[in-house]
C-alpha cells in the first residue's frame, strides 16, 4: 500500500516533539522495569518486611497509576498538555528523591504511588501530544518510535538497576531519575507548544476512579496475601469478592454516568477493544515474567543482581528494537498480524523457559529463550499500539491512550501478584518450586493475546467504529 506524500516540514516537526517528550518518558519507563532487579536489593535492606508487603512497592506505582490515568488525561485538556506534562514530570521527579529517601517500605511504598500519580499527569499527555504531531497516515510510525522509546529505557532498566546496586544500593535508581526530570522539564519548556482542547472537558467520574483504585488493590491484596494467610482466610476471600463485585459495578455505573472513569464509547471501535484486552492480558504475562526471572536467577541459580540483570536484558533489547519496526510495519501491513506472529513468538519463549531450565545454570537456553521472547514482545507493543490508536477521532486520542496505559498498569499489578502467589516460597537452591505452573500462566497470555490478534485481523474492517457499519 502506497502512503499519502508528507510535507517534509511538518515530518521534521513531528520528529522533533517525538525527541522531547521521549526524553520526558525516558524515566518513567526505565521505572517500570529496574524496580525488578532491585527488588532483591530491597529484601536485604528490610529483612524484617514479607514478601507481600515488598510487592507494594511495585504495585502501589502501578494501581495508583492505572486509577488516576484517565483522569490525569482530562486534567491535560483543562489545563493545557505542555502544563500537566511538566506537572507530571515534576511530581514524579520530586517522588523519587522522597523514594530514595524512606527510612521504611511504608514511606517508599507511599513515594511510589506519588510516582503513580506523576506519571498519570505526565504519560497520557506524552501519548497524544506525540500522536498529534504525526499525520494520520504516519500515525503508526510515530505510536511505534514512542513505544520503542519507553522500550529501550526499560531495556536499560535492568543492567542500570542492577549495576547501581553493584556500585551502591536500591536507593540510587530512585536518584536516577532526579538529573531526567530536571532535564526534561528545561527542553519541555522550549520545545513544545501549549495545547488544550476548544472546550473545556469536565472531569470525569471521581468516585468512577476510587473505584479503580479500591477494586484493583483489594484484589491484589487478596492474591499476595493468599501465599501467606492461604485462600480459606476470611479476609483474603472477603478482599477478592469485594474487589470483583467494585469492578462490576464499576461497568456498571460506567454506562450509565454522564461523564465514567472509563467511557463505554471508546470500546465502540472493535479494533481499540481488542487491542485494550490484549493489552491488559500480554501485560499480565510481560512483567509477571519479570519478577519470576529475577526470582529464578537471583534464588534457584544464586546469581547476584548484576548478573540478573544483565540476563534480564535481552527481553527488554528486543522488545525495544522490534516496537519501532512494527509500528513501520503496521502502517504498511496492518498491526493485527504482528499481534498475533509476536504473541506466538513469546509463547515459545516461555514454552522454553518451562521446558529446558532447571535446578542447574543453563545460560544458553536463557539467553535463547528471553531473546525469542523479546523479539515476540517488541512485535506485540508496538502493534497493539497501533490497533487501539489507528482509528481514534482526535478528540479520543488523550483518553483512549490514558485507558490503554490503565490496562498495561492493571495487567502490571495483576502480572507481579499472580506470580508472588504461584511462586510462594517454594524455590531454593537447585529448586525450582512451582515455577512450572507460573509459566504456564505466562505462556497462555501469548496464546490469549494472539487469539485477540486474530479476531481483529479477521474483522471486514476493524478500523470503522462498529455504529457506522451497515
Amino acid at each position: 500500500m502506497q502512503q499519502a506524500a508528507v510535507d517534509p516540514a511538518v515530518m521534521r516537526r513531528a520528529w522533533l516533539v517525538l525527541v522531547v517528550v521521549s526524553l520526558a518518558s525516558f524515566q518513567t519507563a526505565m521505572s517500570l522495569s529496574i524496580i525488578f532487579v532491585v527488588y532483591a536489593d530491597l529484601k536485604d535492606s528490610f529483612p524484617d518486611a514479607s514478601e507481600a508487603e515488598l510487592s507494594w512497592v511495585i504495585n502501589s506505582f502501578t494501581i495508583v497509576g492505572a486509577a488516576t490515568l484517565v483522569i490525569g488525561g482530562v486534567l491535560g485538556e483543562r489545563w493545557g498538555r505542555r502544563r500537566t506534562l511538566m506537572a507530571g514530570i515534576a511530581v514524579f521527579t520530586l517522588a523519587s528523591a522522597g523514594a530514595a529517601l524512606a527510612p521504611t517500605t511504608g514511606v517508599l511504598i507511599v513515594a511510589r504511588a506519588l510516582q503513580g500519580i506523576g506519571t498519570s499527569l505526565s504519560l497520557p499527555m506524552g501519548a497524544a501530544i506525540v500522536i498529534d504531531a504525526f499525520p494520520l497516515s504516519r500515525r503508526g510510525t510515530g505510536v511505534g518510535a514512542w513505544s520503542a522509546n519507553g522500550a529501550v529505557a526499560a531495556a536499560m532498566g535492568p543492567s542500570v538497576g542492577a549495576l547501581l546496586v553493584h556500585v551502591g544500593d536500591w536507593r540510587w535508581a530512585f536518584w536516577l531519575n532526579v538529573p531526567f526530570g530536571v532535564i526534561a522539564l528545561v527542553f519541555i519548556g522550549k520545545v513544545i507548544e501549549e495545547r488544550r482542547s476548544e472546550h473545556t472537558p469536565e472531569m470525569p467520574d471521581r468516585l468512577g476512579a476510587l473505584m479503580v483504585l479500591a477494586g484493583v488493590g483489594a484484589m491484589v491484596f487478596a492474591l499476595v496475601q493468599s501465599r501467606e494467610w492461604t485462600w480459606a482466610d476470611p479476609v483474603v476471600l472477603g478482599a477478592l469478592v469485594a474487589g470483583a463485585l467494585v469492578l462490576g459495578l464499576l461497568g456498571w455505573r460506567s454506562k450509565r454516568h454522564r461523564l465514567p472513569v472509563i467511557d463505554p464509547k471508546l470500546f465502540r471501535y472493535k479494533s481499540f477493544r481488542l487491542g485494550n484486552y490484549g493489552m491488559l492480558v500480554f501485560s499480565i504475562a510481560f512483567f509477571g515474567h519479570q519478577l519470576v526471572g529475577v526470582n529464578y536467577l537471583t534464588i534457584v541459580w544464586e546469581l547476584s543482581i548484576l548478573e540478573a540483570g544483565m540476563l534480564l536484558t535481552p527481553v527488554f533489547v528486543f522488545t525495544g528494537l522490534l516496537s519501532a519496526l512494527s509500528g513501520r510495519w503496521a502502517d504498511r501491513w496492518g498491526p493485527a498480524r504482528f499481534v498475533v506472529v509476536g504473541s506466538l513468538m513469546w509463547t515459545g519463549g516461555m514454552v522454553w523457559q518451562w521446558a529446558t531450565l532447571g535446578g542447574e545454570e543453563d545460560l544458553a537456553s536463557w539467553v535463547l529463550s528471553v531473546t525469542l521472547a523479546g523479539i515476540g514482545s517488541g512485535l506485540v507493543w508496538g502493534s497493539l499500539f497501533a490497533v487501539m490508536v489507528a482509528d481514534l477521532p482526535s478528540d479520543f486520542l488523550a483518553p483512549g491512550s490514558s485507558l490503554a496505559q490503565t490496562m498495561m498498569r492493571v495487567g502490571n499489578a495483576f502480572g507481579v501478584a499472580l506470580a508472588v502467589t504461584i511462586i510462594g516460597a517454594t524455590l531454593a537452591v537447585g529448586q525450582i518450586g512451582n515455577l512450572g505452573a507460573s509459566y504456564i500462566m505466562l505462556a497462555a497470555g501469548g496464546v490469549v493475546t494472539a487469539v485477540l490478534g486474530l479476531r481483529c485481523a479477521r474483522t471486514a474492517n476493524p478500523l470503522v467504529p462498529i455504529e457506522s457499519r451497515a
